[in-house]
C-alpha cells in the first residue's frame, strides 16, 4: 500500500516542469508484450507535450531519459502487475507498480497526478498475509477482492519438509543439560524441545519471507495459534508487520478465507478512519454534506472540507478562478486547464482533508465527488 507520506512528498515536489504517465499493465500473455510499446508511445506524446512548454533543444531527451532506459529492461516488464504509474521533473524519477487498472495517459503541468496512487491508500492497496503454521506456511499477496500465493519456492512448507531436507538439524536442537542430545521432533520430545525447533524453523523460512515482503513493501498480517505467531514475532524483521493479532488456526482456512482475515484487519488498522466518515456521511441530513464539485472545491480552498471521497477513474477538466471563487469547466482539456478531481486532492492534502478514492457504487449519494465539512 502507498503511504500518505509518500503521496504528499509527489505533491510538495516543486518543479515547473513535471511529468505523469500512467499505464494499465498486464502479468503476462501477449498484451503483456505490447506494454512497452504502449508505453514507448506514451513517452512520444509526453516529449511532444514537454517542447511545447520548453523550446530547448534536447531538454525534453534528457527530462525523459528515465523513463526511456526501462524499455531497454525486459526483467522490469516481466515483472509488473496491473498498473503503472511514473513520475518524473528535473530532479526526481518515481515508478509505482500497481495492483488495479489505470488509465493511459500523460500529463504535462506544474504538479503531478496524484489520484492515481489513490486507491492504494483506500480500497485498493495491496497487503501481505502469513499464515504461521507448522503444518503449511503461506505467504498471500492481497487486495480487498483478490489473493495470490506468493510464498517462496525456496523454503519448506512445514516443518516435517524442514526436518526432512536436513536430518542433522534436528540434533542441533536440545534441552537441559549441556550435552544433552535432542531427541527428535515428533518422537517423544517434549513441548520444550518441540517449541526450539519450531523457533528456529521459523527464523531459516523468515530470511526469504522477509526478502519477498520487503521487494513489494506490503504491511504484514499474522494468522495463526498464538504460540505459534508469538515465536514467529520473536524471530521476525520485517518492519512493515502489524502489531494486531489473528487468533486462528490456518490450516483450517482456505486463502480466500485467510485474505477475509486480513481484510478486518486493514480495514480496522489502516481505513477506520474512512469507514467512520462514510458512516457519519450515511445518517447526515445537513448542509455539512455536499455532491456539487464547485461547492467542494471552493470549501476545500478554505479549509472547510474534513473528507472527499472521489469516484474511481473520473476525470473533469477546467479551471479554479481564485479571484471569483468559481469552477470553469470543459469538456476537453485546454491550454491550462487542469484534472479538477486531482487538483481537489492536492488541495484537500495541503489544507488537511482525507481524500478516500471509491467504486463508484460505493460512492456516497452515488456521486462523482462528495464531501464531508468540518463545518
Amino acid at each position: 500500500m502507498v503511504s500518505e507520506k509518500t503521496i504528499q512528498e509527489l505533491i510538495d515536489h516543486k518543479s515547473d516542469l513535471s511529468v505523469t504517465i500512467t499505464l494499465p499493465t498486464h502479468k503476462k500473455g501477449e498484451e503483456s508484450k505490447q506494454d512497452p510499446i504502449r508505453f514507448k508511445n506514451l513517452i512520444a506524446e509526453a516529449s511532444s507535450k514537454v517542447n511545447e512548454k520548453v523550446k530547448k533543444n534536447g531538454f525534453s531527451e534528457k527530462l525523459l531519459k528515465p523513463a526511456k532506459e526501462l524499455l531497454e529492461k525486459p526483467l522490469f516488464w516481466s515483472h509488473l502487475d496491473k498498473g503503472l504509474a511514473v513520475y518524473l521533473t528535473e530532479d526526481k524519477f518515481e515508478i509505482h507498480k500497481l495492483p488495479y487498472d489505470v488509465d493511459e495517459q500523460v500529463f504535462v503541468g506544474d504538479h503531478f497526478l496524484i489520484t492515481p496512487l489513490l486507491p492504494m491508500t483506500s480500497m485498493d492497496g495491496t497487503f501481505g498475509v502469513l499464515s504461521v503454521s507448522r503444518q503449511n506456511i503461506r505467504l498471500l499477496r492481497c487486495t480487498r477482492n483478490t489473493v495470490q500465493d506468493i510464498t517462496p519456492s525456496e523454503i519448506p512448507t512445514s516443518i516435517s519438509d524442514y526436518l526432512e531436507i536436513d536430518p542433522e538439524k534436528q540434533l542441533q536442537f536440545h534441552t537441559g543439560a549441556s550435552g544433552q542430545a535432542a531427541v527428535f521432533f515428533g518422537h517423544n520430545a517434549n513441548e520444550e524441545d518441540k517449541m526450539v525447533v519450531v523457533e528456529q524453523y521459523y527464523r531459516e523460512i523468515e530470511k526469504e519471507i522477509t526478502k519477498t515482503l520487503k521487494s513489494i513493501s506490503d504491511p504484514l498480517i499474522l494468522v495463526g495459534l498464538v504460540e505459534n505467531t508469538g515465536l514467529y514475532r520473536k524471530v521476525n524483521t520485517y518492519k512493515r508487520t502489524v502489531n494486531t493479532k489473528v487468533k486462528h488456526n490456518p490450516d483450517e482456512l482456505s486463502d480466500k478465507e485467510l485474505k477475509e482475515k486480513g481484510w478486518d484487519v486493514v480495514r480496522e488498522y489502516f481505513l477506520s478512519d474512512m469507514y467512520n466518515s462514510l458512516d457519519k456521511f450515511a445518517k447526515s441530513t445537513d448542509d455539512k454534506v455536499s455532491n456539487n464539485l464547485g461547492e467542494i472545491v471552493e470549501a476545500t480552498v478554505m479549509g472547510k472540507s474534513q473528507t472527499i471521497f472521489i469516484s474511481k477513474g473520473e476525470k473533469k477538466w477546467g479551471v479554479y478562478d481564485a479571484e471569483n471563487h468559481t469552477v470553469h469547466y470543459s469538456s476537453q482539456p485546454k491550454n491550462d486547464d487542469v484534472e479538477l478531481l486531482n487538483w481537489l486532492s492536492i488541495t484537500a492534502f495541503k489544507t488537511g482533508s482525507k481524500v478516500y478514492i471509491l467504486p463508484k457504487e460505493e460512492m456516497p449519494i452515488h456521486s462523482t465527488v462528495a464531501a464531508e465539512f468540518r463545518f
